[in-house]
């Protein structure tokens, strides 16, 4: 094997700065900034997005047959539901 055609730790670890740099620029310069993302401040879309993620977790669970998980999942997402009807 020729050690000429190897990069060596440090040659590749800077490589892949170089190309995460290349590629941030890239995405500001077609979308804008975009980090920090801007989260949503308002309750009611933090907790649709949450019920969201449950809802998926939860199929994944009942798909697995985890149902005593499924069981803490449901009762996180009777919470979430309660505080939806509450704003």
């Amino acid at each position: 094997m020729d050690n000429d055609n190897i990069l060596n730790n440090n040659n590749f670890d800077d490589y892949i700065d170089q190309l995460a740099e290349l590629v941030m620029a890239k995405i500001v310069e077609k979308y804008g900034k975009v980090y920090p993302l801007r989260f949503s401040d308002n309750q009611e879309e933090i907790l649709i997005g949450e019920l969201a993620r449950l809802t998926t977790t939860l199929a994944l669970l009942e798909d697995r047959q985890e149902y005593e998980k499924c069981s803490i999942i449901k009762n996180r997402i009777r919470n979430i539901e309660n505080k939806l009807k509450n704003l």
